[in-house]
């Protein structure tokens, strides 16, 4: 009896010795002590919330991942700061002397948008995604599916455009004032000729306007710009490292 129990006690023995303790710390493994700092393998690992892998538990994760995003994180948002500031800079420096800019650009529901045409509407600059009549940049009619989209988004907020060249307004405006003109001459109804000469003479005149003050816009253009593209590509740079961390945080790498 003794003997069997002997045996019984060393097989048991025997099987918990050689099996992985069920709170033995693994990577990716969960854990509940924030900050607990183990061993696994030849790395260290750290009790936190992986910032790719299951981001709301505490889980083991190697630490170097946890430096790597928090300079990735630190990098990202010194990169979008600069951008930002660089990009309000130009809207203040640049709306005071584009009245004439976006008064020849205001949308208007006679004219005949071709993709890429630039309107002001509202408070803010559209581009078209496709050529269209009457369809306002409201709400319904916003995405890249529809008939507009913001023009050149801001980092800081997607639903602010900004301002474009003079050159191509005024490129712009000269088909079109051609194109509202020959369809006035086409027009067989009375107060719809009336309705697109009137605006082809309005845009003329916005356009010599425009003409005439583009100097000051095309200057701030000039000056801000360049160091805009720069910055832009400084913010995509730093972004294309993320699915690095991403991967020397994935608890199976």
């Amino acid at each position: 009896m003794n003997k069997r129990i002997s045996a019984a006690v060393m097989a048991s023995f025997l099987v918990i010795g050689l099996a992985t303790p069920a709170t033995a710390a693994t990577a990716g493994g969960a854990c509940t002590k924030a900050g607990q700092i183990v061993k696994i393998g030849n790395n260290t690992y750290v009790c936190a919330k992986n910032p790719f892998f299951s981001p709301t538990k505490l889980t083991y994760v190697w630490d170097g991942c946890i430096e790597l995003n928090t300079d990735y994180q630190a990098g990202i948002k010194e990169a979008q700061t600069v951008l930002r500031a660089s990009e309000a800079n130009r809207f203040q420096q640049i709306e005071p002397v584009g009245t004439t800019l976006k008064d020849l650009i205001k949308w208007n529901a006679l004219i005949t948008y071709a993709k890429g045409n630039i309107v002001y509407y509202g408070s803010t600059y559209y581009q078209a995604t496709k050529t269209s009549v009457n369809k306002a940049p409201t709400t319904a009619n916003i995405g890249k599916t529809k008939f507009w989209i913001v023009s050149q988004p801001t980092n800081a907020n997607s639903k602010i455009g900004q301002m474009p060249t003079p050159s191509v307004v005024l490129a712009t405006a000269t088909k079109q004032i051609a194109a509202v003109t020959a369809a006035s001459v086409k027009s067989t109804v009375p107060a719809t000729k009336l309705k697109l000469n009137t605006l082809a003479a309005d845009l003329t005149t916005k356009r010599a306007a425009l003409e005439a003050n583009q100097g000051p816009i095309q200057s701030v253009i000039d000056t801000l710009d360049p160091v805009l593209t720069e910055l832009k590509s400084a913010v995509a740079l730093v972004s294309i490292t993320r699915d690095l961390v991403k991967d020397k945080c994935n608890p199976r790498y």
